[in-house]
């Protein structure tokens, strides 16, 4: 979708998470919907979404890890527990 911003299908392509790219570092699961409910997003809201992970580039590891904390990001799957720790 471009700008950081990609669409994956999950479900057995019954339901769509928007997901956003943090530099390669990590993925962010933003948000998620049923594909009975709504084909796609529209343009405005990907270009929110693109402002968005040009957010999440810049932040910092300790900003990551500060967010975790503060459970305003849950991580979901993370194999390398040695690089954002709580």
């Amino acid at each position: 979708m471009g700008g950081g911003v990609f669409k994956k299908r999950l479900n057995g392509n019954m339901h769509r998470s928007i997901i956003l790219a943090r530099g390669g570092s990590y993925w962010v699961y933003e948000y998620l919907f049923a594909k009975k409910d709504r084909d796609n997003i529209d343009d405005a809201e990907l270009e929110a979404f693109r402002v968005l992970a040009k957010g999440y580039v810049g932040l910092t590891e300790q900003q990551v890890a500060q967010l975790l904390r503060d459970n305003l990001l849950m991580e979901i799957c993370h194999d390398d527990k040695t690089k954002i720790q709580k």
